[in-house]
């Protein structure tokens, strides 16, 4: 009896909870039609037929894009050459050695000034001819000055020497002790100051026929030994030359 009690309350529990319910549907909405119409005022029974105004359709763009030719390349004929390239001979010649001439050495020649004014000199001939810088006839120098000198205005001592110092006068020759068994002309540039001495001396000037060192050294020497007349007038250093000619024997 419990039983079937206690399955009837729950029977009714569930019957609350999850029983089947009906749905009733909510009543139409209802309405009434009104008259179509453009305005809130009207009258008469007929209705108005509107004109509808016609619009010209718009003209259709054509978007379709246009082709483009395709531009036709013509092929060009590509035209080669094929003439024959001449032949390159690869093969080298070979090079024949070349003779090489030694040059001739000239034997050297004395100076021909020089060798007539030796000659002269040893033979003691006179000639006709003349020599300087005026133009009368005659052999312009000093009686004992150096025949192979080019120096009109000078004074020379004979035995090869002669100068050239302006306003000056040589007081004595220097005596010179050669055995060399060399010859030539040595030109000696000079530097005499106010009292008649030779401060310097430089062998080799131009008109010199020799390189001697030799003669070189016995010129200076006997430039540096040399004597003239004092001048308290004359410039602290003068220039000048001195001339030596050496003579084999």
């Amino acid at each position: 009896m419990a039983a079937t009690v206690i399955l009837h309350v729950v029977m009714l529990i569930l019957f609350i909870f999850f029983g089947m319910t009906h749905m009733i549907p909510p009543p139409e909405e209802e309405g009434i039609t009104i008259n179509f119409g453009t305005s809130d005022v009207g009258m008469g029974d007929e209705q108005p037929v509107e004109e509808t105004s016609t619009s010209t359709p718009e003209e259709m763009i054509d978007n379709t894009p246009e082709e483009v030719p395709n531009e036709v390349i013509a092929d060009q004929e590509i035209l080669t050459t094929t003439d024959d390239a001449p032949a390159v001979d690869t093969k080298k010649k070979k090079e024949e050695p070349k003779e090489v001439k030694e040059p001739v050495k000239e034997e050297p020649k004395p100076d021909k000034n020089l060798t007539d004014a030796l000659s002269n000199w040893k033979n003691n001939k006179n000639t006709n001819s003349g020599e300087g810088d005026t133009d009368q006839k005659g052999d312009q120098g000093a009686n004992d000055g150096d025949p192979n000198s080019g120096n009109r205005v000078g004074g020379g001592q004979g035995n090869g020497i002669s100068f050239n110092l302006s306003g000056r006068s040589m007081l004595g020759a220097p005596r010179i002790s050669d055995n060399s068994q060399e010859e030539g002309k040595v030109v000696v540039d000079i530097i005499v100051d106010n009292t008649g001495k030779v401060v310097r001396a430089t062998p080799g000037a131009r008109g010199s026929t020799t390189t001697s060192s030799i003669l070189y050294e016995k010129a200076q020497k006997a430039a540096l030994a040399t004597k003239f007349n004092a001048n308290p007038n004359a410039a602290q250093e003068q220039k000048g030359q001195m001339t030596f000619i050496f003579i084999l024997n």
